[in-house]
C-alpha cells in the first residue's frame, strides 16, 4: 500500500488514538492518585504539584506521540538557555498544526509549561480536570450571535493573566500560540496583543520558539486522519521586555519566530516566506 494512502493513513490514526488514549489514562490516573497523596501540600503550595504533574501530563503526549508512535519524530535543534531565572518567561510558539501541543510536550517534560487554552477542550472526557491538576489555565468563550463567532469572556481573560502572573512568578512558564489560531498557509500570522502586555506590564521576559513541519504530521485539512513525517522545534534566545511598548515587542518576538523558522531544515521558501518580516523591530 502507498504509505499516504486513505487505508495506511487510517490505521496509522488508529494506532495514534489507541497509544494518545491508553497512556493519557494510565497517566490521568496516576497523576489523581499523586494529588490525593500530597494532598496537603497542593493546598500549601499549588506550584511545587504542579511542577510533577505538569511534566507527568507531556510526558505522556511525549511517550506516546513521539516514542511508540512511528509515524512521527520531532528534532529539537537548541535548548532551553542555561541560566535558571526565579521567575517564569513566556513561550511563544507560532501555530501551524493539531499535533503542536504534541511538540510543546517534547520541551515540556524539560522545563514546566503553564498552557492557556479554548475551553472546548473540556469536552474530551477527564480533560477538565487532569489539565486543572496540572495547572494549565481554561479561556472560556461565549457565542456572539451578532459577529456570529465565539468571544473571550472578559472576567475569565483576568482570571487567567492574573494565574500566569502567579504562575511566572513561581518559577513556572507560560506557554502560548501568540498568533491565536493555526495559520491557513503556513506563513507565520500576525499576532494578538494580549500576552505583550502582560510582559511589558510584568516584566515578563517572552522565550520565542519556531515549530516546523508539523502539519506534516497533522495535516490542516484533516480533523481525524493524522500523516507522518519529523518536525523541528527551534528555541531562540529571551527578550527582555524592559522599555520596550507592546508593538516593539510584539513585532521584535515575530521577527524571531520568523528567523527560527527560516533556520529549521523544512523551511518552505515558497510558501512561508512573509516580506519584510525580517526588517520589523
Amino acid at each position: 500500500m502507498v504509505r499516504n494512502s486513505k487505508p495506511v493513513r487510517i490505521l496509522r490514526s488508529l494506532q495514534f488514538y489507541f497509544l494518545t488514549l491508553s497512556v493519557y489514562f494510565s497517566t490521568a490516573a496516576l497523576i489523581v492518585l499523586y494529588v490525593i497523596v500530597v494532598f496537603p501540600l497542593l493546598l500549601w503550595d499549588k506550584a511545587i504539584v504542579y511542577r510533577v504533574t505538569n511534566r507527568l501530563l507531556f510526558a505522556s503526549f511525549k511517550f506516546s506521540a513521539l516514542f511508540l508512535n512511528y509515524a512521527w519524530r520531532v528534532v529539537i535543534l537548541n535548548d532551553f538557555p542555561k541560566d535558571r531565572k526565579q521567575r517564569g518567561r513566556v513561550i511563544m510558539f507560532n501555530h501551524l498544526s493539531a499535533s503542536d501541543p504534541f511538540l510543546v510536550a517534547a520541551l515540556g517534560v524539560r522545563e514546566p509549561i503553564i498552557c492557556t487554552y479554548k475551553d472546548a477542550v473540556h469536552k474530551l472526557p477527564t480533560s477538565k480536570l487532569i489539565l486543572r491538576l496540572t495547572g494549565h489555565l481554561a479561556i472560556h468563550f461565549k457565542y456572539d450571535k451578532a459577529n456570529d463567532k465565539k468571544i473571550p469572556l472578559k472576567e475569565s481573560v483576568i482570571s487567567v493573566m492574573e494565574k500566569c502572573k502567579w504562575s511566572v512568578d513561581k518559577g513556572l512558564n507560560i506557554g502560548v500560540y501568540p498568533e491565536g489560531r493555526r495559520s491557513r498557509d503556513g506563513k507565520l500570522g500576525e499576532f494578538k496583543d494580549g500576552f505583550f502586555r502582560f510582559a511589558v506590564e510584568n516584566d515578563v521576559e517572552i522565550l520565542p520558539c519556531a515549530l516546523s513541519n508539523s502539519d506534516r504530521l497533522w495535516p490542516l485539512d484533516s480533523k481525524v486522519l493524522v500523516g507522518e513525517g519529523v518536525a523541528y522545534v527551534n528555541i531562540g534566545k529571551p527578550i527582555k521586555p524592559q522599555g520596550k511598548t507592546i508593538e516593539e515587542l510584539k513585532a521584535e518576538t515575530r521577527s524571531a519566530i520568523y528567523e527560527l523558522m527560516k533556520q529549521c531544515p523544512s523551511f518552505k521558501p515558497e510558501t512561508q516566506t512573509v516580506t519584510g518580516l525580517s526588517d520589523e523591530k
